[in-house]
């Protein structure tokens, strides 16, 4: 059984709303709410319209890796050009719920959810654009395998000058492993195209 706080449990006996907060901890945090209006809260102000906190978050007894899906409204620029800006992947994610009474000011604030980012993806059309991100539980960097990376933050680990990695999460190439090369190859029995030359390239004259 979980115990409540005793100022939440007064909060529940009588009327109120709640709502959700989102903070990702990319260079620039990036701080939004599912309420129908800006919130301010603890000296941070949590942008409305962006984000609607659709995932079902449950408690569970034994650590287990969760992974949620969230969505975020990307037909404002600056919300795909935050992402650009910064080295999203592995950026903390937290997810809170707010308790309001009926003068809608925030009497309670609980964290139910903590992760990081591991996947990000879009979709467009002509009026809507849709930035689709994922989260995985903080278990899911504990079972990790560990290793260098292809990604900006595994080079400057060994090498903390070098930018060569930047961008490589726009870069998406298909490396044909196993294919038939383009180059003319000796493939003949005995002698001078047999074994010996094997793998050498033919002369042309």
């Amino acid at each position: 059984m979980i115990d409540l706080p005793s100022e939440l449990v007064a909060i529940l006996s009588g009327p109120h709303t709640t709502a959700h907060l989102l903070t990702i901890d990319l260079d620039t945090p990036l701080n939004l709410t599912s309420s129908g209006a800006h919130l301010e809260y603890g000296g941070v102000e949590y942008r409305a319209g962006y984000w609607q906190a659709k995932a079902s978050i449950k408690q569970q007894s034994s650590p287990k890796i969760g992974e949620i899906n969230i969505d975020l409204d990307s037909v404002d620029s600056a919300i795909t050009a935050l992402f650009f800006a910064s080295n999203w992947l592995n950026a903390p994610v937290t997810i809170s719920k707010v308790w309001f009474n009926d003068s809608n000011q925030i009497l309670f604030k609980t964290v139910i959810w903590r992760g990081l980012l591991n996947g990000k993806s879009g979709e467009e059309s002509e009026k809507k654009a849709t930035m689709k991100l994922k989260a995985a539980s903080i278990w899911a960097d504990f079972e990790a395998a560990r290793g260098r990376k292809t990604n900006l933050k595994s080079q400057q680990v060994f090498y903390p000058n070098d930018n060569g990695f930047e961008f490589s999460g726009l870069v998406i190439t298909d490396i044909p492993w196993g294919r038939k090369g383009t180059s003319s190859f000796s493939s003949g029995g005995g002698g001078a195209g047999g074994r010996g030359s094997r793998g050498s390239t033919q002369r042309q004259f």
